[in-house]
């Protein structure tokens, strides 16, 4: 009788090591269930219910997590797009705030320009006008012309320089070149009209005549 026990017993281990074999390969072949599935358990009468129980609750955790990954992928990358978008809005505020008056400072430009042909062509005259009339006239609009200046200075203008300077084509215009063998090649010879910068920007270049030793123009 003890033997027969032990075999009945040996025959339950089998089918019960049989029974867990099944539903391995099941869970290897059985496609990742959705969280809602987890309504379709009740509860196991025996353990190979237990078992397809406890397969059906990894498999549909396994797949929330991956659903859960790819939304939180998705999740950061909004944020970082959304954060990217902001900074840039930022950014243009910033910028449309800082050149706010270009457009002023542009069609002021051409005012500064009439004053200055008028204060160089004034010399000539100046030295035959007996009454000294034209150059009283003429200092009081050179004043004027420093103070417009001024102005624009304190509000981040800045005039480029071509005093001694060479031909540079980020801020010189050329419109004419000049044989001169005593000066370098591309040296500024002559400003014909002055060139500006507001803040980092040009406004516009200066229009520059240039040396040319060999002649070649």
């Amino acid at each position: 009788m003890e033997d027969n026990r032990r075999d009945e017993s040996s025959l339950n281990d089998e089918d019960n090591t049989n029974e867990a074999k099944d539903i391995n390969e099941q869970e290897e072949n059985e496609p990742l269930l959705d969280i809602a599935d987890l309504d379709r358990i009740t509860e196991p009468a025996s353990l190979t219910e237990a078992l397809e129980s406890l397969n059906y609750i990894k498999n549909a955790f396994i797949n929330l997590k991956k659903e859960f990954d790819e939304l939180n992928e998705k999740y950061l990358k909004i944020l970082a797009d959304s954060e990217n978008f902001r900074k840039r809005i930022i950014r243009e505020k910033e910028e449309s705030l800082k050149y706010s008056n270009e457009s002023l400072v542009k069609d002021l430009l051409p005012i500064l320009d009439y004053l200055d042909l008028a204060i160089n062509h004034s010399a000539s005259y100046i030295d035959n006008d007996v009454s000294g009339n034209l150059k009283v006239f003429v200092d009081g609009v050179k004043m004027a012309n420093n103070e417009f200046i001024k102005v624009l200075l304190n509000h981040g203008v800045k005039i480029i320089e071509t005093e001694n300077k060479q031909f540079d084509p980020n801020f010189h215009e050329v419109v004419e070149i000049v044989k001169d063998s005593a000066e370098s090649e591309g040296k500024i010879i002559e400003e014909k009209r002055k060139g500006y910068i507001y803040k980092d920007r040009l406004l516009r270049p200066s229009l520059i005549c240039i040396s040319k030793p060999d002649g070649s123009c």
